[in-house]
C-alpha cells in the first residue's frame, strides 16, 4: 500500500488508492475520462461512442486488425457476393432479425427508420454526410434492407452504421423514439435500449456506469456484468491500476514509462487517427497557403511526439519539415497574433499546446491558449461548438478517418458542419476532382491512383498541421482476457469477449 501511495504522490494524484476486495467476482473494469452527455449515439458525444458497443448494434464492427466483422448484417456487401449491383448504387444488406434489449422485436424497418433519424433536420445530428448518398432505403421484407444511392460512392459500406465510421452512428429503435419530433432529448439519452452484448443497469453520475448481460443479444456476453469507470485524472487511472481497481488504462507520456518500470502488461495499437493542428481558413492572416506552410515548418513535430505524447504518437514526417529559420523569415515580418484552441487537458491537450505555442512564438507568432470543455470544443454546430462554429485560429483535435480511404468528411468542400468535418473552411476544387473520382470506382488500383492525387493536393495547401498517427497503449491488469483495441479507437467493440481470470 504504501508503494501505492508514493506512486500517487509521485504521479501528483490526489487520490487514496484502496485495494480491491474480491477479485475474483468483481467483473471486468475499464476508464472512460468523463461522464457522456449523452448515449444515444446519434448525438455528438465522444464518450457516449466509446461506450456504444456495449449496449448497441451496427450493421457492422470493426475488429483488432481494422476489418469490418458482421454485427446485424450477415455479410459485408461486395459486387462479388452480389449485394452491390453491377452498376454500384443499389446495395443489399441480410439483416440478423432479433429482439432490442427490451424484448421488443428488431429488423430491417428500425434500420429503415435510422436512415430517417438521421435525416430529420430538427435533431442537431453532428454528420449527415453518411446518409447523404441515399436515395432511398425499402424493405421488402423484415430481414432485407435495399439502399439506392443516388450515385456510385465506394466508400458507403465501410460507413453506413458501422464502427468503421467517421461518427460511429448505431440503429435506433424506432418502438421507443418513432413519435418524437426529434432525437435532441429522449429517453434513449440516459436509457439506451440497444441490440448489444449488455444493458445499461445503472449510471452514478461521474462516478460510474454499471452493465449487465443483454439476454436478448445475438452474441453471448461472456461475462454477466461489465462496469466502466469515470475517471477525468490519469494519474489517478493509473493508481487504480494498479491498486487492482481498474482492468484497462489507457496511457500517455510519462504513465507509459512508470507502467514500464511496474511490470504491467501493455496492449499497444498504432491507429488511423490522426491527432493534428487545424488552421481556419476563414481568417485573413491564414488565407495565404505561404503562412499556412510556414506554421507547419515552424512546429517540431518529431520533439513533440518525443516529449509530450512518448509512445502515443507516431510523428508526421511529410513535407514541409521543420525548419524554424524558412518558418521565422516568412513569419516573424507578420507580427501574427493567434489563438490555439484545445479541449482541456485531453490527451495532454494543454502540455502539447505549450510546446506549439513556444516553437510558433520562436517563429515569431504570438498565439493565446484558449481551452475548453470536450463537450464544448467537439459540441455539435447547434449547441454553440468550437470545432463546428469555426470558433478558432488554430485548434488542436484529431480524426478517426473511416476504414475507406476516402477523406473528403474532412476536407471536401461541401463537407462544412454538419454535412462533415471541415471546420476550417478549406476548399480546393482539384482536391475534390481527385477524391470524387476515387470513390466513384470499385477497383482499387484506380482508387489508390486518384487518393495519392488528392493527397499531393492536400498537401500542396496545408489546411492542418499533422502531428501524427495516435498510437494507443494500454495497461491491463493480468486478470483481463479479450480486450482487443482496434486502429479506430473504438476500443469497448468486442466488449462481449471480455472475462476475467478464475
Amino acid at each position: 500500500m504504501r508503494s501505492l501511495v508514493a506512486l500517487a504522490a509521485a504521479l501528483g494524484c490526489a487520490c487514496s488508492p484502496v485495494l480491491a476486495q474480491a477479485q475474483d467476482v468483481r467483473p471486468p473494469t475499464v476508464v472512460i475520462d468523463d461522464d457522456p452527455s449523452s448515449l444515444d449515439t446519434i448525438l455528438n458525444t465522444p464518450f457516449g461512442w466509446l461506450v456504444g458497443p456495449l449496449t448497441q448494434g451496427y450493421l457492422f464492427l470493426v475488429d483488432e486488425h481494422g476489418r469490418l466483422v458482421p454485427d446485424r448484417a450477415l455479410r459485408v456487401p461486395t459486387q462479388a457476393n452480389g449485394l452491390i449491383s453491377r452498376d454500384g448504387r443499389t446495395i443489399v444488406y441480410e439483416i440478423r432479425t432479433g429482439r432490442w434489449s427490451d424484448g421488443a422485436p428488431f429488423d430491417a424497418h428500425d434500420v429503415a427508420f435510422t436512415v430517417a433519424a438521421l435525416r430529420n433536420p430538427r435533431t442537431a445530428v453532428p454528420d449527415t454526410s453518411e446518409v447523404a448518398p441515399i436515395a432511398d432505403v425499402s424493405v421488402p421484407r423484415p430481414d432485407r434492407l435495399v439502399v439506392h444511392l443516388r450515385y456510385r460512392w465506394a466508400p458507403f459500406v465501410a460507413s453506413f452504421l458501422t464502427l468503421g465510421a467517421d461518427d460511429p452512428f448505431a440503429i435506433v429503435p424506432r418502438h421507443i423514439v418513432a413519435g418524437l419530433p426529434s432525437l435532441n432529448r429522449s429517453s434513449l439519452d440516459t436509457n439506451p435500449v440497444g441490440l448489444g452484448p449488455f444493458r445499461l443497469e445503472r449510471w452514478e453520475r461521474g462516478q460510474r456506469l454499471e452493465f449487465a448481460r443483454n439476454p436478448y443479444a445475438w452474441r453471448r456476453a461472456a461475462s454477466p456484468r461489465v462496469v466502466v469507470q469515470i475517471v477525468p485524472s490519469a494519474a489517478t487511472r493509473l493508481v487504480e491500476l494498479l491498486a487492482g481497481a481498474l482492468d484497462a488504462v489507457p496511457l500517455t507520456g510519462a504513465q507509459i514509462d512508470l507502467a514500464r518500470t511496474r511490470a504491467v502488461p501493455l496492449v499497444t495499437t498504432t491507429t488511423n487517427l490522426i491527432d493534428f493542428v487545424a488552421l481556419n481558413v476563414r481568417r485573413p492572416a491564414l488565407r495565404d497557403v505561404r503562412v499556412r506552410r510556414a506554421l507547419v515548418q515552424a512546429i517540431d513535430r518529431v520533439r513533440l511526439a518525443q516529449t509530450i505524447y512518448r509512445d502515443a504518437i507516431v510523428p508526421d514526417r511529410s513535407p514541409p519539415a521543420f525548419d524554424a529559420r524558412a518558418a521565422t523569415r516568412a513569419l516573424a515580418p507578420l507580427h501574427l497574433h493567434l489563438d490555439l484552441a484545445i479541449a482541456g487537458d485531453w490527451r495532454r491537450s494543454a502540455d502539447a499546446a505549450i510546446e506549439i505555442v513556444d516553437d510558433l512564438r520562436r517563429a515569431g507568432a504570438t498565439v493565446a491558449i484558449r481551452s475548453y470543455s470536450e463537450d464544448t470544443f467537439w459540441g455539435a454546430r447547434d449547441a454553440g461548438g468550437v470545432l463546428e462554429n469555426g470558433r478558432f485560429d488554430l485548434a488542436l483535435t484529431s480524426w478517426s478517418p473511416t476504414l475507406d480511404p476516402d477523406r473528403s468528411y474532412l476536407f471536401g468542400c461541401a463537407a462544412v458542419p454538419p454535412a462533415g468535418g471541415n471546420a476550417m473552411g478549406w476548399c480546393d476544387a482539384r482536391y475534390d476532382r481527385d477524391e470524387a473520382a476515387a470513390a466513384a470506382t470499385y477497383d482499387p488500383a484506380a482508387r489508390a491512383r486518384w487518393y495519392r492525387a488528392a493527397a499531393d493536393v492536400l498537401a500542396s495547401q496545408a489546411p492542418i498541421v499533422a502531428l501524427g498517427l495516435e498510437r494507443s497503449v494500454y495497461a491491463v491488469a493480468p486478470r483481463l482476457r479479450g480486450f482487443r483495441p482496434n486502429p479506430l479507437g473504438r476500443d469497448f467493440w468486442n466488449a462481449w469477449e471480455w472475462e476475467v481470470a478464475p
